[in-house]
């Protein structure tokens, strides 16, 4: 059963490559939380995280 959320479109991963495996949240807006067992990272769409360009005003949420 898929529920409709109000503020997620979608929840996938993302092998980045080099062992490295991000969750990717992509939130109603576009824009999109990458999550590793490190941190967590504000990017304002898809294509800059794929790029590695975080949302600079946001910053990141270290989880070590």
């Amino acid at each position: 059963m898929e529920q409709k959320l109000e503020y997620v479109r979608s929840v996938s991963s993302w092998d980045s490559g080099g062992g490295i495996v991000v969750d990717v949240v992509e939130l109603a807006d576009g824009r999109v939380l990458g999550i590793t067992d490190e941190s967590v990272v504000l990017y304002p769409n898809m294509d800059a995280l794929q790029d590695g360009e975080a949302d600079n005003g946001a910053g990141m949420i270290a989880l070590i």
